[in-house]
């Protein structure tokens, strides 16, 4: 009987230690797919976009009695913000865009808050949305040799299709409109009221998240 009683209490001893030890053996192996996870860094939240475009500008005013010319150049356009989440994203939105005129250098440089979102997350349609400022250099000629600087309020929308759209290095093309409304422009020999400038540009870019 001492012999029996022996094994049964070791048996229920044995039987007491395992589920502490299956347990201390699966929280010692926990730690390797967290230390994965951290090696991989999670998702990034920066957004940057550089590429160029070919764009068309086309000025307007509403009592101008001779038709501006279309014309057109190339541009670089810039985003940098925060991926807000997996379809939306915020930030500022640089758009370049150097222009010979008939009465010398047009240089326009667009700098706007933009919004961009996707409709589906898992396809790489976008559109795009945002307002800022203008600041154009050399927009008609003047009396004297400086340049004329002028500002204006900038509204820009646009489209694209985002090749890899959940990868970390991506690709899109796009297409947009920068709007500039000046307002009253003095030349050398008389004063534009309400001029707005068009910019329509196609495109493409690189894109880091």
């Amino acid at each position: 009987m001492t012999r029996r009683a022996c094994l049964l209490f070791a048996a229920l001893a044995l039987a007491a230690c395992l589920p502490p030890a299956l347990a201390f053996a699966q929280a010692g192996a926990q730690p390797a797919p967290v230390a994965a996870s951290a090696a991989q860094g999670g998702p990034s939240r920066t957004w940057i976009v550089a590429g160029a475009a070919f764009a068309t500008m086309h000025a307007d005013c509403q009592t101008c009695e001779e038709e501006t010319p279309y014309r057109h150049t190339t541009g670089v356009l810039g985003n940098f913000g925060l991926r807000v989440n997996s379809r939306m994203d915020a930030g500022a939105e640089l758009f370049w865009v150097p222009i010979e005129s008939g009465s010398g250098h047009v240089n326009t440089t667009h700098i706007d808050g933009v919004a961009q979102f996707r409709p589906w997350g898992s396809k790489g349609f976008f559109v795009k949305g945002g307002a800022g400022m203008a600041f154009v250099r050399n927009w008609v000629d003047a009396t004297g040799p400086d340049a004329i600087n002028s500002k204006a309020l900038s509204v820009v929308i646009g489209t694209g299709w985002v090749f890899r759209p959940a990868a970390r290095f991506g690709v899109q093309i796009f297409a947009s409109q920068h709007a500039a409304a000046l307002g009253d422009v003095k030349t050398a020999t008389a004063d534009v009221a309400d001029v707005i400038g068009n910019f329509w540009s196609i495109g493409a870019a690189i894109v880091i998240r």
